[in-house]
């Protein structure tokens, strides 16, 4: 059925050529003159070519499309990753400038103690000046007190000699302090202004990447089309699932959990916070029926995995948009579409819980989302038998 609508127009042109050929036999029948049968085959032949050329240059149009729609997605995910791991940084920054003002204020508390105790000294010290109290120590007739006394004036000497060494030393970290800061700050100035340019590149790229949709839904105008165009993107997923499959039994999952995969029914978490829009089984439309569930989510929505296992495929697909599948070992796969970005590649090993993609709307998806499957052996099942809900 899918064939026979997606290469509906090539019919009408099987049908023009046997008017051409039906017209050819006619002709000799004909009494017609020979220059008008001629001009009649020419005619036809030419709106031939002319449909042909529509269809290829159709058909031309809508991969160059589709490629533009994968372009503005995966620049969309490299954007997205970047805006995520700038806000990380400006947190960060932020931390060590509340770091640093906590650090200035105990230094600035610390020198002002240090100041009282040098202001008190210098304040004892003229006390004992104008009052004679230095002379009538050192005026003692008795060699022993005047020993004592002249130590003990030492001490005091000493210990302002160590506070105004401390208080050049608080001077200096205070400094240290403020270059540290104006630094920081510089480095969340630059911050902020890397998030502004991201943020303008990545608003460019989801503007193409509407105007991209807009065109191929122009493209698509009848539901025969939207149909075709949809059994041949389940087509292409299931060929790929085939192939990831065949790897997947040629390279077992190297985790090796004490539970199984298939003893976790009814006991795996949500992969996304949202709500399925339809149910596994159910008609997507006359001749399709959903071998999975979207799932309603905002735009960045943390995407995580329901098992432990490692991501065996992490690209675009058309139809697809940006796709992560998870083998799980023993035949079982899970699958991640439709996302904003991909945060891990092929080979890395992932913990259950663990946050893998962001959800979106790519590969020209109609609403923001994840669209989630599970698999057995490449042959679909029911989510809701698996997932806690």
């Amino acid at each position: 059925m899918a064939r026979v609508l997606a290469f509906r127009p090539l019919l009408r042109v099987g049908y023009l050529a046997a008017c051409l050929l039906l017209s050819d036999h006619l002709s000799a029948q004909s009494s017609e003159p020979v220059d008008q049968t001629a001009e009649q085959l020419a005619a036809l032949k030419a709106e031939i070519d002319a449909i042909e050329s529509q269809l290829n240059a159709q058909e031309q149009t809508r991969d160059t499309l589709q490629e533009t729609l994968r372009e503005a997605d995966i620049q969309i995910g490299v954007y997205d990753r970047q805006l995520n791991a700038l806000s990380r940084q400006r947190v960060a920054i932020q931390d060590q400038l509340a770091r640093l003002d906590t650090q200035r204020e105990q230094l600035e508390e610390e020198q002002r103690q240090r100041s009282d105790r040098i202001e008190d000294s210098i304040q004892q010290l003229w006390v004992l000046q104008q009052g004679g109290g230095m002379r009538v120590w050192l005026g003692n007739q008795n060699p022993d007190d005047v020993a004592r006394h002249l130590a003990f004036f030492q001490t005091i000497i000493e210990d302002q000699r160590a506070t105004l060494a401390e208080y050049e030393q608080g001077l200096s970290a205070i400094l240290s302090n403020r270059d540290a800061t104006a630094e920081t700050e510089a480095q969340l100035a630059q911050q902020t202004d890397a998030v502004g340019g991201t943020r303008e590149k990545l608003a460019v790229q989801q503007a193409l990447q509407q105007e991209a949709l807009a065109e191929i839904s122009t493209q698509l105008g009848n539901n025969q089309q939207r149909l075709a165009l949809l059994m041949r993107d389940q087509q292409r997923l299931n060929a790929l699932l085939d192939e990831l499959q065949s790897l997947s039994i040629q390279s077992p999952s190297p985790l090796n959990e004490p539970q199984p995969f298939a003893d976790t029914r009814g006991a795996l978490p949500m992969p996304v916070s949202g709500t399925p829009t339809n149910r596994f089984g159910a008609r997507r439309n006359a001749d399709i029926r959903w071998r999975g569930w979207l799932i309603a989510a905002e735009q960045g929505e943390p995407v995580q995995a329901i098992y432990d296992g490692h991501v065996i495929y992490a690209d675009w697909l058309r139809g697809q948009g940006l796709l992560l599948v998870l083998d799980h070992g023993d035949g079982w796969i899970s699958l991640y579409a439709h996302n904003r970005s991909l945060l891990r590649n092929v080979g890395d090993r992932i913990r259950a819980g663990e946050t893998i993609a962001r959800a979106g709307a790519s590969g020209g998806s109609e609403t923001s989302g994840l669209y989630f499957e599970i698999r057995h052996q490449g042959k679909p099942v029911d989510p809701a038998d698996w997932i806690r809900r």
